[in-house]
């Protein structure tokens, strides 16, 4: 009979009630996940700060070295003069100092040759200019004249260099004499090493090298010798 086979059918137990009801909330909650808006992430902005020049530590021998190097560079160069901080933005004229212009840098991006104005955002590629009384000098209008120069960063200085090298077959050809004595992109790449070592203090000294001919230089072994000391 139908009463009989009521009793004989299997009532469902609460564990399994307890799963199927477990299964559907799962169901129910995955469902709103997979349609649910998802937030974008913002990406944090951290605040770029730079360690100014005279706060950078050196030990003596390479203090000995970087002083040794700026004697050698003026006597090169008599009364040379290299301007870093006299850039301004072409749009709000503000001008930069070198420490802003660096920082308006993107890091690590070795094809990105501009900067960021810190005032109004622009970005627009620095210059800094280079200037001394030696009359053969040749600078961006001919000889006697100053030399400007694009200002570059760390990272597209490197990527530049290193094709110079890749294309000559070495760093023998930055360090011939002929490589800064124009106003072209090889004087551009020649003094932005200047520029760069000098403001990190790193010895550039090794860069005048072509400037004294089968001498090696080497650093003076005390300050009181003197700074056009060169060692063969």
């Amino acid at each position: 009979s139908i009463d009989m086979i009521s009793e004989l059918s299997p009532v469902p137990s609460e564990s399994s009630k307890s799963k199927k009801s477990i299964k559907t909330t799962m169901k129910s909650s995955l469902n709103r996940r997979m349609f649910r808006k998802v937030k974008p992430r913002r990406r944090k902005v951290s605040n770029t700060t730079l360690t100014k020049k005279k706060n950078l530590a050196t030990s003596n021998a390479i203090t000995k070295q970087i002083e040794l190097g700026e004697s050698l560079l003026e006597s090169l160069y008599p009364g040379i003069v290299i301007d870093t901080e006299s850039d301004s933005c072409p749009k709000c004229a503000q001008v930069l100092s070198n420490d802003e212009i660096i920082v308006g840098w993107t890091p690590c991006a070795s094809k990105e040759y501009q900067t960021t104005c810190p005032s109004c955002k622009n970005k627009f590629v620095p210059k800094f200019s280079v200037s001394c009384k030696n009359p053969e000098f040749v600078g961006s209008q001919g000889k006697g004249t100053t030399l400007f120069c694009d200002y570059l960063s760390p990272w597209v200085l490197l990527r530049e260099i290193r094709g110079v090298m890749n294309a000559s077959g070495g760093f023998d050809k930055i360090l011939d004499e002929k490589f800064r004595s124009g106003s072209d992109i090889n004087a551009t790449l020649w003094w932005n090493m200047i520029v760069t070592f000098d403001r990190f203090k790193l010895p550039y000294i090794f860069l005048l090298q072509g400037s004294f001919k089968n001498q090696l230089i080497l650093p003076s072994p005390t300050l009181n010798e003197s700074s056009n000391d060169v060692y063969i």
